[in-house]
């Protein structure tokens, strides 16, 4: 059996193959930047006619590519991608944001957030920009929570998203189908020692987390960590370190090798929240469309 350090380098080798020829594709750039921009986010902001339903997943799309720009840069050029990831991350933030405006207007269209975007939630955690967002309503949907029982099909990141995200929000609240702590694998012990004060009884579990995550990487739905894009940006335990920051208590140091593979797994400082000329003319618009929901830049 492969260790960890062996895994983490074939996976590497594998990933830098796929962002560059991801990347390369010219037809990935006009699907998920140009025409999004061009066919939907420029005429709604012209006139306000265009179907709203339809911009939420051109800010997914866009905020796509920002990743996978912010992936080859680390990759490839072993930079930390501050402002593609920054980017990345708000415009998935507002992604949510105007769906959840589609799902409060009379758009019978409407929108479900399936289970897989919460990761994004610790995303924002790890960029240190998050706001409240997309659980208070998760919840109250029919079929909400995913509507798929953790039995069935384990996704140990949006539900450890759930349970990082109440721990930044200090709730309690138990969701529909959730998993106990015990049942999340070798992220338990992360869960179970993210406030502890002392940084040895952390960073052991960090430890065992990171080993987990660097050995369930995979494309199949029960891999632990089955969406590339966050292979090598372990977004689940930067997050986990970020709330011990925010907490004033000390992190130790991060020397798992899966912290050193590119510059995207590093533990960085907050990242501001990126002024974007799109977001400044869609949001107002968009405010305005739904008729709901205050759409602040």
């Amino acid at each position: 059996m492969p260790s960890v350090a062996q895994t983490i380098k074939a996976n590497l080798n594998q990933e830098k193959r796929d962002i560059r020829d991801w990347v390369e594709d010219s037809f990935n750039k006009e699907i998920l930047y140009d025409e999004p921009l061009s066919e939907t986010i420029e005429p709604f902001v012209r006139d306000g006619n265009s179907e709203k339903k339809l911009v939420p997943d051109a800010l997914g799309s866009i905020a796509s590519w920002h990743m996978r720009m912010a992936m080859n840069k680390s990759l490839h050029e072993a930079l930390y991608p501050a402002d593609e990831i920054a980017r990345s991350g708000i415009y998935r933030f507002w992604h949510y944001e105007c769906a959840h405006a589609v799902m409060e207007s009379d758009d019978p269209a409407g929108y479900k957030f399936p289970m897989r975007p919460f990761t994004d939630v610790s995303t924002m955690l790890a960029l240190g920009c998050l706001a409240e967002t997309i659980f208070d309503r998760w919840d109250a949907q029919t079929d909400g929570n995913g509507a798929v029982a953790w039995k069935d099909l384990p996704q140990y990141l949006p539900w450890l998203s759930v349970k990082l995200y109440k721990a930044w929000r200090g709730s309690d609240e138990t969701y529909d189908l959730e998993p106990d702590d015990v049942e999340m694998g070798e992220f338990s012990p992360l869960l179970e020692t993210l406030f502890d004060p002392r940084p040895h009884t952390f960073d052991e579990a960090l430890a065992k987390a990171a080993d987990f995550h660097a050995s369930g990487c995979g494309t199949d739905d029960y891999d632990v960590i089955n969406e590339e894009e966050l292979w090598f940006f372990p977004v689940e335990l930067l997050a986990a370190c970020r709330l011990r920051q925010q907490r004033g208590l000390d992190l130790p140091p991060l020397d798992h090798p899966l912290f050193y593979a590119t510059p995207l797994c590093c533990f960085q400082n907050a990242l501001p929240v990126p002024f974007d000329e799109t977001l400044a003319k869609l949001l107002p618009a968009y405010a305005a469309a739904t008729n709901k929901f205050d759409l602040k830049v």
